[in-house]
């Protein structure tokens, strides 16, 4: 064969095998491309069936515990000219929020920028040159190791709570932020995560870390407190600056170099930013870990609780969460600076007038304005050491003793003209009927005979006529029972639990076959209560006698917004006349007496330091001395003071404790104020009335004083005819008294039924 020919032959044979190996080439490659398209396809249907690459994160139904922030009523912080904070409420998470973009330094958002996602504001939810190393680096582990997470794919991740480290985990995730960015601003996402990142301590957001790491709004914040707290997101125990300040300085020193390596601060702003001291505050993150509220402040929660519960119908369970983690602003009634020093007395017993027991009883006190508004209380003597503790002032019910005669007994005879200032009762026991004992006996002998000497009066005697006058300020038994009897129990009870809000009070229930009721003598005339009353409650009964009576049902806030400044609650602070004010003064001026008179009960009460400034009040005792009250009102305030063991049991004392209490607590509190008396209506009068007969002195009348009477009184003088003029009100004559001079009413003998 020629060469030639050799050279075709071997030519065709490298031509062939050419051809072969391209085509073999070419058949792999259509086979990967066809392996490829169907790996793509199973990926994509993996993908969308269980990834669920379609779902759509919404910023807007991300559900959030916001702090709640309670404020001291108008008072302004003189630092920050704004509403002075009284106390953030505790949570696990302690988060306030950020409104808008435009509260947060630019600062902290380049900085946050600079260290997590240099290309935050290029790209649109993923980094891909980021997120391709960091798929590198999962199959290269002796790279140096970096995330490819952008702050978008961080804000999903921290919405969701979904960081396991799986591969579908990820690609769900960049789908997410790739839907995120599409329907939302970049500004809305870096709001977003400095909302939900958690900064250590409690602290949850950006606004609320500003807060605990350095007491300021986070506007306020330095270039230097921005990188700080930037610094902490990384790994939040790591870099918790009250725990590792050296670690976290560490941090922001890199943030701030980043920042300077990028341009977005000058070289002067590196330098300064980097030499300066960061000053943290730690008693802020300590108070969120074991934070103590007042009395005054745990009340606040409650009554936010029943409102919340009462308007949109939470359960107690739903409103407590609002409350606590919503971000509620409630705008309070207190005085700062009376609570400090109610809070100051009530934290030792040794403050407190001597008792013989050998330990010392507990105690309660409120203090309102005179038209409801709650400025301070304290619900137990010692140092208060948590929150939401038992509140002795408003969770406790008490039996309130002879302080509910003046809203009860006295309060209806006088506004139903049924006796006057001077008029004179018989002080005699009540032997008429058998539920005068509280009890279900028909009116039998020997129901009759147990009932001789009922009531007793404190001091152990009667005394036969008295006046009113006399009666209040001895605060003698038997005179209330018969006004309550002749005004009927059901009335005063009434007017008691709808006109003065007593909700604790009974109308009725049967346990045990055993029949429970407020709604009778003893309860109505003398306090002897099934349930009892709370302080609150007594000092909210209170008022009518301070501004000529009117009724608001004792507030402890004036609104509350909900975290975007919304307003969802507002009280109604609506004055509601529930006497005449002819009635609201010359009672007043009886417990003026109380405190003032020959027989007061209640004369240690008197301000000794403070002139110019009346004390009226009325004190209280249950059987066995176990309860003992004083209610104090003054022009400025209206206090209730309660004493009394937890458990009950007598109280032992060398002078009647409670007038003492309340003299040693509220005198400070007056010795500041201008001299003001009372409100006193135009429509009574100071009248001298005949001591022996109670009526209007006479020209034949050798003893006499002066008393208040309502100008329509239309008694006579005198007719000298002394020791004769007295009412008894014993059963036999309770058919045929006739009340002297007494003028008809509207509602003749149905009484008080006053329209709101």
């Amino acid at each position: 064969m020629s060469a030639h020919k050799k050279r075709r032959s071997a030519g065709s044979i490298v031509a062939a095998a050419f051809g072969n190996f391209f085509r073999f080439i070419a058949a792999l490659i259509m086979v990967m491309i066809i392996t490829g398209c169907i790996v793509a396809s199973v990926l994509t249907v993996y993908i969308l069936r269980y990834i669920n690459a379609d779902e759509q994160i919404t910023l807007d139904d991300v559900t959030m515990k916001y702090t709640s922030i309670i404020y001291a009523g108008d008072e302004i912080d003189p630092e920050t000219g704004l509403p002075k904070e009284l106390q953030q409420l505790q949570t696990a998470e302690n988060r306030i929020p950020i409104k808008d973009y435009s509260e947060i330094p630019k600062h902290m958002v380049d900085a946050l920028v600079a260290i997590e996602d240099k290309r935050f504001w290029e790209h649109h939810g993923v980094d891909w040159k980021r997120t391709i190393g960091a798929t590198v680096n999962l199959f290269l582990p002796s790279r140096a190791s970096f995330g490819g997470s952008t702050i978008t794919q961080q804000l999903i991740k921290n919405i969701t709570g979904d960081d396991d480290y799986r591969i579908e985990r990820k690609v769900q995730e960049i789908f997410r932020a790739l839907k995120l960015e599409q329907h939302y601003s970049k500004e809305q996402i870096v709001t977003a995560y400095l909302n939900v990142v958690f900064f250590s301590n409690h602290a949850y957001g950006a606004k609320a870390a500003a807060n605990t790491y350095f007491a300021k709004d986070l506007s306020d914040l330095s270039l230097a407190e921005c990188a700080s707290i930037i610094a902490i997101t990384n790994y939040p125990t790591y870099y918790n600056p009250l725990l590792y300040p050296e670690h976290n300085k560490d941090r922001q020193e890199d943030i701030l170099w980043e920042m300077l390596d990028q341009g977005r601060i000058t070289q002067k702003e590196y330098e300064d930013a980097i030499n300066e001291e960061l000053v943290f505050h730690t008693e802020v993150a300590q108070a969120q870990v074991s934070p103590v509220y007042s009395y005054f402040v745990d009340h606040v929660i409650e009554e936010v609780i029943d409102d919340l519960m009462n308007e949109y119908g939470y359960t107690y369970e739903t409103a407590q969460q609002m409350v606590n983690g919503g971000g509620l602003r409630i705008y309070t009634t207190i005085d700062t600076q009376m609570q400090d020093w109610v809070t100051q007395y009530y934290s030792d017993a040794a403050n407190f007038p001597a008792v013989g027991n050998a330990t010392y009883p507990q105690s309660a006190c409120v203090i309102t304005d005179p038209n409801g508004k709650v400025l301070a209380m304290a619900g137990g003597i010692g140092e208060k050491k948590g929150m939401r503790e038992f509140n002795r002032a408003t969770g406790m019910t008490r039996q309130c003793g002879s302080s509910i005669k003046p809203i009860a007994a006295y309060l209806q005879a006088i506004e139903n003209d049924i006796v006057t200032w001077s008029t004179k009762l018989d002080d005699t026991p009540v032997k008429s009927s058998a539920k005068a004992a509280g009890g279900e006996e028909e009116n039998d002998e020997e129901s009759l005979k147990n009932l001789v000497g009922w009531p007793v009066n404190h001091y152990r005697t009667y005394l036969g006529p008295i006046t009113i006058d006399e009666a209040i300020q001895r605060s003698t038994n038997t005179i209330p029972v018969k006004l309550v009897e002749l005004v009927t129990p059901r009335k005063v009870f009434d007017f008691l639990h709808d006109k003065l809000g007593m909700d604790s009070l009974v109308d009725r229930y049967v346990s045990n076959g055993v029949v429970f009721s407020d709604v009778d003598l003893f309860p109505m005339a003398l306090g002897g209560l099934t349930n009892g009353v709370s302080p609150l409650e007594m000092a909210g009964a209170y008022q009518i006698f301070a501004n000529g009576g009117y009724f608001t049902k004792p507030y402890s806030y004036t609104q509350v917004l909900d975290a975007t400044g919304d307003l969802i609650l507002e009280k109604d602070t609506t004055p509601r006349r529930v006497i005449s004010e002819e009635t609201s003064t010359i009672i007043n001026k009886l417990m003026q007496r109380v405190t003032g008179g020959p027989y007061g009960t209640g004369t240690t009460a008197r301000f000794q330091q403070v002139q110019g400034i009346p004390v009226a009040g009325k004190t209280g005792t249950t059987d066995d001395d176990r309860d003992q009250w004083f209610m104090g009102v003054t022009p400025y305030y209206v206090t209730a003071v309660w004493l009394g063991f937890d458990t009950p049991e007598r109280i032992t004392y060398y002078s009647y404790p409670p007038p003492i209490i309340y003299r040693q607590l509220m005198e400070p509190l007056h010795q500041n104020l201008e001299p003001k008396d009372f409100p006193i209506s135009d429509l009574v009068e100071e009248k001298t009335y005949c001591v022996e007969s109670g009526g209007i002195a006479g020209g034949e009348c050798t003893t006499v004083a002066t008393g208040w009477y309502k100008k329509s009184y239309d008694g006579g003088p005198c007719n000298a005819m002394h020791g004769s003029s007295s009412i008894n009100l014993d059963d036999e004559d309770r058919s045929t008294v006739k009340r002297p001079n007494r003028r008809k009413t509207r509602s003749g003998l149905n009484i008080i039924d006053n329209d709101d």
